[in-house]
């Protein structure tokens, strides 16, 4: 956004008034004014030697254009005492804003917190989707406010969000929870801190997702069944995974039905988010190569052994099969390895490949099968699928011969 003409006339003059040192700049940030220079002396709260840096001072006098010569005597004073080495830092409860003396105290923040979470629970989110992915977020906020007196959102925002790696999944998580905490307050989010955010598809893996190959699958099952702790329900529970691309919440209320011969799930689970939710769905079995068209007998396996109770009465089913998996990746191996990168959703992502390139399904018809929207289907495995036919369509160009030059 542009700066006024009355901020710019202002940096003019105090450009003109430090005799033309640079290095300091006026900047209207949340309708103040502040100073900002790397001449600074360090906070309070910073640590001895710490590397130099742009540092914001905000001024008391208010930003409109006819205040302009008592915000230039102000910013003045504070670059000539800083020159005099004689400026120090206002104490934090002697310089709040007007009107925001508490709000980005823990207190308060817990207080809006509480506010939105009355407004999400029940209505878009679950009280374990609160726990497990907001709560983490919002506690990691309110230790950070404790840990001195914060003057400006940006800089308590800045330091929270930098706890997380940058491209990560989880900045990404926390920057949306503190964006949407300060939508529910009322309170103007720094536009400042967009690049924080990142981009998670920045650090994906070039290939795509990790799925399981067949040969994988073959071993996970030779594993399970060999397993002591393991029996036939769990095989069930993970064919299931297998055959039907599930998430593993949608073991929960699971039927299994047999139309000639051929296994059919009908899957009454929803998933239930800010963007919607999905109904119930019906999806036909895509087995592996080399698996019988009935899933090795799934649904009469289904009829007789279930579904472990441990699986589908576990608040979130994905975290006991996760258990599983790890404790059978580090079994000795029977026929092949079993990478510990592997997790329960690479069964679904092999069953989305096998609809894509197997079957050769277009991407809503593979999308509607596994119960989300065409846009995330190709998000996630557009790599996986695109670049085969890429590949193969740009070999083809390369080995067609040239034409003949008189024709």
């Amino acid at each position: 956004m542009a700066s006024p003409p009355w901020l710019k006339d202002l940096s003019r003059s105090f450009k003109r008034s430090r005799g033309g040192r640079g290095g300091w700049f006026l900047q209207l940030h949340h309708d103040r004014l502040r100073v900002l220079s790397a001449e600074l002396p360090l906070r309070p709260d910073e640590p001895a030697g710490a590397a130099p840096k742009v540092r914001a001072v905000t001024l008391q006098t208010s930003a409109a254009p006819d205040k302009t010569s008592e915000a230039l005597t102000e910013a003045m004073a504070i670059h000539e005492a800083v020159m005099a080495g004689t400026w120090r830092w206002p104490d934090p409860e002697d310089c709040l804003p007007a009107g925001n003396e508490r709000r980005l105290r823990p207190e308060e923040l817990n207080k809006v917190i509480l506010r939105l979470e009355k407004g999400l629970l029940g209505e878009t989110v679950g009280i374990s989707t609160w726990q497990r992915t907001y709560l983490p977020y919002y506690g990691k906020l309110t230790q950070q406010a404790a840990n001195r007196h914060w003057l400006l959102d940006e800089e308590l925002l800045e330091t929270t969000l930098r706890h997380w790696a940058p491209n990560s999944r989880s900045r990404q998580m926390a920057f949306n929870r503190y964006r949407q905490l300060w939508k529910a307050a009322g309170w103007p989010w720094p536009e400042s801190l967009a690049p924080l955010r990142g981009n998670g598809k920045a650090v994906a893996p070039p290939e795509g997702v990790r799925a399981f190959s067949d040969e994988e699958i073959t071993e996970l099952r030779a594993r399970v069944e060999a397993s002591l702790r393991l029996g036939a329900a769990d095989l069930v529970a993970w064919d299931c995974l297998v055959a039907f691309g599930l998430r593993p919440a949608e073991l929960k209320g699971l039927v299994l039905l047999k139309e000639q011969g051929h296994p059919v799930a009908v899957v009454s689970h929803t998933k239930r988010n800010s963007r919607g939710s999905t109904g119930q769905r019906r999806v036909p079995a895509v087995p592996p190569a080399g698996w019988p068209a009935d899933c090795q007998q799934l649904v009469d396996r289904f009829l007789t052994y279930g579904l472990p109770d441990c699986v589908v009465q576990h608040r979130s089913p994905g975290e006991v099969l996760s258990q599983q998996l790890k404790r059978l990746q580090q079994r000795q191996a029977i026929a092949a390895e079993l990478p510990s990168e592997l997790t329960s959703y690479g069964l679904r992502h092999a069953f989305a490949l096998r609809l894509g390139l197997d079957l050769g399904l277009h991407v809503r018809e593979s999308a509607a099968l596994m119960g989300h929207s065409p846009a995330v289907h190709l998000q996630t495995y557009g790599r996986r699928l695109e670049m085969p036919r890429l590949e193969a369509r740009v070999r083809e160009l390369v080995n067609r011969p040239p034409l003949d030059a008189d024709h």
